[in-house]
């Protein structure tokens, strides 16, 4: 649940819902009270307003024996001299906690419960006629109980006073209870709703706060193996998500570095060595031919030619390592033109095939495309990626006379549906013809080398990378012809990849795109040396 729509349930749960479980507690409430009513005044409660007011229920509660009251002593007031009848209403009367009290002149002849009417204060005082204020109802604050008189005058004109006396001392307790209840109740209801309500909150928003707190920790602190868990599907799980995304990058990224590092330092080391060693070859030739030492232009010229050679391999290695700075900086520019590739493997092969001579190696290619085939290509980084994987070849051939192969072949054709293009013309035909599908060249160089271990060969196209425990790393480089190769063929669109074989030799593919097919036969060509 998103945290718009948490907040809104939130708001809506602290606005209805206590009111809701409040109004049920108080009608729950009002109903007991009604049921108190019934069973001990015999008052039948039409609505709960009633029940909420108890003055009206006590002013109720007698009405009709005080309106009897009123009318004995309007029309027969000499009713109230006779003991028995007073009795009888006072009888009546005591099931509703009330009685009489009846006073003649200063003096009370009669009184239907003594022990309350002792408790009483005082009783209200005859009131003036001739303002119509004879009948009135009074309250005893002090001994919980409602007086309702009436004024009149006997025949003999004394006057007289009728007390209707209610004692809600029993009633007004339980009310306050009642009112004391709903109050309770409401407020735990409302304490209930804010404890549900904070702990809800608390795990959807607090919970995963604290748990991207914990992760931005471990983060900064550098411990990057601390997955975090996406614990809600709102904003925050999304966050949680993205961190994690962020720390898996993180991770990858400083992994690689690491890895870089290492490789960079295992790189500057070998590349020192590879430096020093024609450096002193360098210095020691030509400190020879300083001191003399070279007497014969056989000699002399037996050093120059070895600080010439010297030299060219200083200059190959700055030369791949500025390369490969520039592939790394995406500063390095290609420029692809269609080029016959019978021809310029030709050509390059041919060219190459004077320096594996010098190594006692022959070169054999083979080629089976058509004589016109075309492909796209840079001339000058193709002619490094032949040159990087045959001089890589040539170094790990360790027994003469060996064969360096050279295999060109069309690629096979992915064993998937061909594609259709579908085209609705103005007048409403279908035109459906298949999609041309980019074509590749194989391109095979297999050496007869002591060939590369599984677990090594993965990595043989990884950058600084040597396999050293299966070739002899006496051989020198930087371990990064290889990685070389990888970016410019990829760059050019192709794929390249490796098998070996320990004992028999390792080979080397790669593809490029054919911008056009030909017709023609099959040629081979076997150079030895």
């Amino acid at each position: 649940m998103k945290i718009r729509g948490r907040l809104i349930i939130a708001f809506l749960i602290m606005i209805f819902f206590p009111f809701v479980t409040g109004g049920l507690c108080v009608r729950f409430i009002l109903d007991e009270q009604s049921t108190f009513l019934k069973t001990t005044y015999d008052v039948e409660t039409e609505n709960y307003e009633t029940s909420l007011n108890p003055v009206k229920i006590l002013f109720n509660l007698t009405m009709n024996d005080y309106t009897t009251l009123v009318n004995i002593a309007d029309t027969d007031p000499g009713k109230f001299h006779d003991t028995e009848y007073l009795q009888k209403i006072n009888h009546s009367l005591s099931s509703m906690d009330s009685f009489l009290i009846l006073k003649e002149a200063d003096s009370i002849t009669f009184c239907g419960n003594q022990q309350k009417w002792q408790k009483m204060s005082s009783l209200p005082g005859i009131s003036d006629f001739t303002k119509g204020t004879d009948d009135m109802v009074y309250m005893d604050q002090t001994a919980s109980m409602m007086i309702k008189k009436k004024d009149f005058h006997f025949s003999d004109g004394d006057v007289g006073q009728i007390f209707l006396v209610t004692d809600f001392s029993s009633l007004m307790p339980r009310w306050k209870e009642s009112a004391i209840a709903m109050i309770r109740s409401f407020l735990i209801i409302i304490l209930i709703t804010a404890l549900l309500l904070i702990v809800w909150i608390y795990r959807g928003i607090v919970y995963p706060l604290n748990i991207l707190r914990i992760a931005t920790k471990q983060i900064a602190s550098g411990n990057l193996d601390l997955p975090i868990r996406r614990v809600s599907s709102d904003e925050i799980g999304d966050l949680c998500e993205e961190f994690e995304d962020m720390r898996i990058r993180l991770k990858s990224m400083l992994d690689e570095r690491i890895r870089y590092e290492e490789a960079t330092r295992v790189m500057l080391s070998s590349v020192s060595h590879d430096l020093k060693t024609p450096l002193t070859a360098i210095k020691g030739y030509a400190e020879g031919l300083l001191d003399g030492v070279a007497g014969t232009p056989e000699m002399q010229q037996k050093y120059l030619h070895t600080i010439y050679s010297k030299a060219n391999d200083m200059t190959y290695l700055v030369d791949e390592l500025s390369l490969f700075a520039k592939m790394e900086q995406s500063s390095l520019t290609y420029h692809f033109i269609p080029i016959n590739l019978a021809d310029y493997f030709t050509d390059c092969l041919n060219d190459f095939s004077l320096d594996l001579g010098s190594y006692g190696i022959a070169l054999s290619i083979y080629n089976t495309t058509p004589a016109d085939t075309m492909i796209l290509a840079d001339p000058e980084q193709l002619k490094r990626v032949i040159h990087n994987i045959s001089n890589n070849a040539c170094k790990y051939m360790d027994h003469k006379p060996s064969t360096l192969h050279v295999v060109i072949e069309q690629e096979p054709s992915s064993p998937v549906e061909t594609p259709l293009y579908r085209q609705i013309n103005p007048d409403g035909t279908e035109v459906v013809s298949p999609v041309q599908q980019e074509k590749f060249i194989r391109i095979c160089i297999r050496d007869e080398g002591p060939g590369i271990a599984p677990d090594d060969l993965p990595r043989i196209f990884d950058q600084f990378y040597r396999a050293d425990a299966s070739r002899n790393s006496a051989t020198g480089g930087s371990g990064l012809g290889l990685s070389i190769v990888s970016q410019i063929i990829s760059a050019h669109g192709g794929k390249v990849w490796a098998e070996s074989t320990l004992g028999e030799g390792t080979s080397i593919y790669f593809t490029l795109k054919q911008v056009q097919q030909g017709n023609g036969g099959t040629y081979e060509q076997n150079t030895d040396h």
